[in-house]
């Protein structure tokens, strides 16, 4: 089945996709609910027909808008899913398949996630990895100054994460945010980053233990700038950690992503 006409799914006021609540005329006209409240304070009467008795609830409308479903605009990049039409603009903004600039500097590149991982490494040679995001699981991540990109998956989708390392007076700091294409409030993401180690030392076992959790904020790197991880960052591993001064330094890594309801 194909609709030829989308502007009859269309508010005939505000020109927006029709959602519920949906309400109509006597005559049939209908309109969004924040144009029939609009109208509501004008006076009650049809944009139409004039007609002067109000608006009631259209429930029949309500139906057809919620069965009429499209396909996502980033189903080339694998989404499957099939928002309802009036939903569709907002769920490809805070798709997960949606293509994500690339954040080097002068870089064009614009890809899907996996896409990304790949040129990242084979462009810009910076450390890449993949994980399962599992709620509470940690997985280990050899770091090393610059970027390090790490590709977590939930659910299907790939979410990437930039790990941005700097050589401090005090440490190798590091910095975490999350690439998506704009920044949507639907979703949370949290990391935890653990640096630990035992080891013996002049007949003695020696214990470290660090850890840090925090909220990760989100990046678009079409229009936002990376922070300087030496003067913004979410962890500092210190000198006196052991492997400090190597190339690579080993971290363990928590993500946890919380997918919220659409409203």
């Amino acid at each position: 089945m194909t609709v030829d006409r989308t502007d009859a799914l269309d508010c005939g006021i505000c020109f927006l996709p029709l959602k519920p609540p949906i309400f109509q005329c006597d005559v049939g006209h209908v309109v969004c609910s924040p144009c029939r409240d609009k109208l509501a304070a004008a006076g009650g009467r049809c944009h139409v027909c004039r007609d002067p008795t109000g608006f009631r609830r259209c429930h029949a409308m309500e139906q057809l808008v919620d069965a009429i479903r499209a396909a996502c605009p980033h189903a080339g990049h694998g989404c499957a899913a099939r928002p309802a039409y009036h939903d569709r603009e907002r769920h490809a903004g805070e798709c997960a398949h949606a293509p994500l600039r690339c954040p080097g500097d002068a870089c064009g590149f614009v890809g899907p996630a996996p896409a990304l991982a790949e040129h990242a490494a084979a462009a810009h040679g910076w450390r890449t990895c993949a994980a399962e995001a599992i709620a509470g699981a940690s997985f280990r991540v050899d770091l090393r100054d610059g970027f390090n990109l790490i590709t977590a998956a939930r659910g299907g989708a790939a979410y990437l994460f930039l790990l941005n390392v700097a050589t401090t007076p005090f440490g190798r700091a590091v910095s975490v945010v999350r690439l998506v294409p704009q920044a949507p409030a639907w979703r949370s993401t949290k990391c935890e980053l653990q640096v630990y180690y035992v080891r013996l030392k002049d007949f003695y076992r020696e214990h470290y233990y660090q850890t840090s959790r925090f909220e990760v904020a989100d990046m678009d790197p079409a229009s936002d700038e990376l922070q300087d991880p030496s003067a913004s960052f979410q962890f500092l591993v210190p000198k006196c950690v052991s492997g400090y001064d190597e190339a690579d330094f080993c971290v363990n890594v928590v993500i946890t992503i919380k997918l919220a309801s659409s409203s």
